[in-house]
């Protein structure tokens, strides 16, 4: 009774603030409270003090209350305890929303696919045989009765269902940022102090989504800051003493904004990747980018006033995880008995040595001039020296701010941007951006290259979304390159296609780092020229990308480059695409063959990889250093791996090798470890950066 006159008492006070209650919750909060701990205490507490020696308290009051307290609370256990369950079926509090019901089919759905998908890897097996699927599925009993189509999350249009969805987005959406600051956490990304800050963030975002959008930025503004005069020290104070005294007071707001940044950007990619193209995720999505435009701000100020600053803090981060993982490797090897204990501890106490050096005092990092930059860059450092010298007198460099239009659609394409720092979006009316959902071309990309190389106009508008340090080359001195050497040529090409493939197939590429899109063009795809006449037949497990030429299909108009060639039998959702979104692309073409009616110039993925690599990159979306004998220097899986490009590097005139080590490493100078380069290339394993 005291509980329900308690209740009831607060009851009005209860249901306005906080999270609310309602009736049926004041119900159970009445009914199945905790009793037992608080009225035990004070029990004992009571017997405690009547055996003690004193005249107000006889020891039989405190076994008697002991006694009876005991008694009550057995029987509200008992009784209270094992009804609540039927007390909650009675409120109907122990059925799921009508949100939850559809997401919860959705999944189960997804969930049979994916059977299906295991059970096609698993079924046939040479020494035992194959497995029948339907004695398997009656197993799964989770995945029976799904004879009703499936149906998305959002499918009901209805103002209070739509609210309920629009709500149970949002959470699922800062759950997986939630999730993705744990694993900084593990990688060393961040510190425990910055992820105390985060976490904090997402729970205070999580108790307003049902009134207001994503707000999880709005708590982290006050421990993000700028101070005005910190512009005066870059004007004023040696680069040394800046970078001293900035980097403590700025590493923290650094670090929460790239992680911030970082967070949202895989949440949502994994909740587009689960729901597909959808309105209520589409505006989820747009919240989330509308939330990181204070995080590009604060990053882009720092980069503008410091531009060492962001350079100092990169290199720690990425020396702590490097040093980190070999000491991983390192007791690994002790676990496998390749090493002592005695090896183990010396080679382990100096990395812990080096780990506290580094965080003692701050890498200074020397900004690299702009030679540096142009040696390091995939393209321009891998040139033989004779053409390279007399193109980097004809070089411009400018730095571009944030939202500038380096070139747009339909205009004459006059030379290409060599992107060395920052990063730039793309827009096209063509191609419809709407199939990308992140639109972002990063440092080390060479736009304009296609462009020039087919004499066509530009076909896209390339904004800068940062501030970006970039160099512009003549059309005129790209085209002499071209002619310089055949070699050369077929580089150029190669690094067109890394722009063309992200533009064409986003929801594939975009996936795919520069680096990694880059080692798939150079070792994972077939560039090839066909002569007019010749028939182009592509097999199930083929795309191909048209740079050149012009081709004719059955029951189709001219071919035109750019575009994609699909065997007719492909499957449009393993690329992103519906057959629906078919009618409104004019750059994919399905066809059985197609029939040259001038000289064409195609890469050929095998698509099998090309998925594979974009499934690796969204199954792990961070850098994970803790698995068991596998890594940076990874023992002995990738040995064949790095025997084969070590032995590509050694081919003469092997120019596509070299960028690659560029793009990787930053350096022109040749490793004297050439496996270390495939190692880190290798599926198996994760690459910093």
């Amino acid at each position: 009774m005291t509980r329900v006159v308690v209740v009831g008492v607060c009851y009005p006070l209860l249901g306005y603030f906080g999270y609310g209650l309602d009736f049926k919750e004041a119900t159970v909060l009445v009914w199945s409270g905790l009793r037992g701990a608080v009225s035990l205490s004070l029990a004992l507490s009571v017997k405690h003090a009547s055996d003690a020696a004193q005249p107000l308290l006889k020891p039989e009051v405190g076994t008697m209350f002991l006694f009876f307290t005991g008694g009550i609370v057995f029987l509200t256990l008992i009784l209270n305890g094992s009804t609540t369950q039927f007390l909650l079926h009675i409120l109907g509090m122990d059925k799921l929303s009508a949100t939850k019901l559809r997401m919860l089919n959705y999944t189960r759905h997804e969930m049979l696919n994916k059977a299906l998908d295991a059970f096609g890897d698993l079924r046939d097996d040479e020494e035992l045989g194959p497995a029948d699927w339907v004695i398997v599925k009656k197993y799964i009993t989770c995945l029976s009765n799904l004879e009703d189509g499936r149906v998305h999350p959002d499918a009901d249009k209805h103002d209070h269902i739509y609210t309920m969805n629009l709500t149970d987005i949002r959470v699922r959406l800062l759950n997986g940022v939630q999730a993705t600051y744990w694993l900084m956490l593990e990688e060393g990304r961040i510190t425990q102090a910055t992820a105390n800050i985060l976490m904090q963030s997402v729970d205070e975002a999580m108790d307003l989504v049902s009134s207001r959008p994503l707000c999880d930025w709005n708590s982290l503004q006050s421990t993000v800051h700028f101070p005005s005069y910190y512009r005066f020290l870059s004007i004023r104070l040696p680069h040394r003493l800046i970078t001293y005294f900035t980097v403590q007071r700025l590493e923290s707001g650094c670090y929460i904004c790239a992680a911030f940044l970082r967070a949202h950007r895989i949440a949502r990619r994994q909740l587009h990747d689960f729901l597909g193209d959808n309105e209520i995720a589409r505006i989820v999505i747009v919240e989330s980018n509308a939330m990181g435009e204070e995080a590009r701000k604060f990053l882009e100020e720092v980069r503008c006033t410091f531009p060492q600053l962001l350079c100092v803090l990169k290199t720690r981060q990425v020396t702590y995880s490097v040093l980190t993982h070999l000491s991983e490797y390192v007791k690994n090897l002790r676990k496998t008995g390749l090493l002592d204990e005695k090896e183990m501890i010396h080679l382990d106490d100096a990395l812990q040595t080096d780990l506290k050096k580094l965080k003692r005092n701050p890498p200074l990092v020397k900004m690299p001039s702009v030679s540096d930059l142009l040696d390091t860059h995939p393209l321009i450092g891998v040139l033989p020296a004779v053409v390279r010298a007399p193109l980097l007198h004809n070089i411009k460099e400018t730095v571009k701010g944030h939202d500038t239009t380096l070139y747009m659609e339909g205009s004459r394409a006059t030379g290409i941007w060599i992107v060395s720092t920052g990063l730039v979006k793309w827009a096209s009316q063509r191609l419809s951006s709407m199939y990308s959902l992140d639109p972002i071309l990063s440092h080390g990309s060479t736009l304009g290259l296609y462009e020039v190389l087919t004499g066509k106009s530009y076909i896209c508008d390339m904004i800068t979304d940062s501030l970006v340090r970039c160099f512009f080359i003549e059309a005129e001195k790209v085209d002499q390159l071209r002619r310089s050497d055949p070699s050369v040529e077929a580089l150029l090409w190669q690094e067109s296609a890394l722009v063309i493939a992200k533009l064409l197939i986003p929801r594939i590429f975009e996936r795919i780092t520069t680096h990694e899109t880059r080692l798939l063009i150079a070792k994972g795809s077939t560039m090839k020229i066909y002569t007019k006449g010749e028939d182009i037949a592509l097999e199930h497990n083929q795309i191909g990308i048209l740079l050149e030429g012009l081709l004719k299909a059955e029951n189709q108009n001219n071919i035109v480059s750019p575009g994609v060639l699909l065997p007719s039998n492909m499957d449009l959702e393993l690329l992103g695409l519906q057959s629906s979104a078919m009618n409104h692309m004019d750059h994919c073409y399905p066809a059985n063959s197609y029939q040259v009616q001038a000289r064409v110039r195609v890469i050929i993925f095998e698509a099998g990889r090309l998925l594979a690599e974009a499934n690796l990159q969204r199954s792990s979306p961070l850098l994970t250093l803790s698995g068991e004998h596998g890594g940076l220097l990874s023992w002995p899986e990738s040995s064949q791996e790095s025997t084969s490009l070590a032995a590509t590097r050694n081919q003469q005139g092997s120019l596509s090798a070299k960028a690659l080590h560029l793009g990787l490493y930053g350096s022109r100078e040749e490793s004297t470890e050439e496996e270390i380069i495939v190692t880190i290339d290798s599926p198996s394993k994760p690459v910093l950066g």
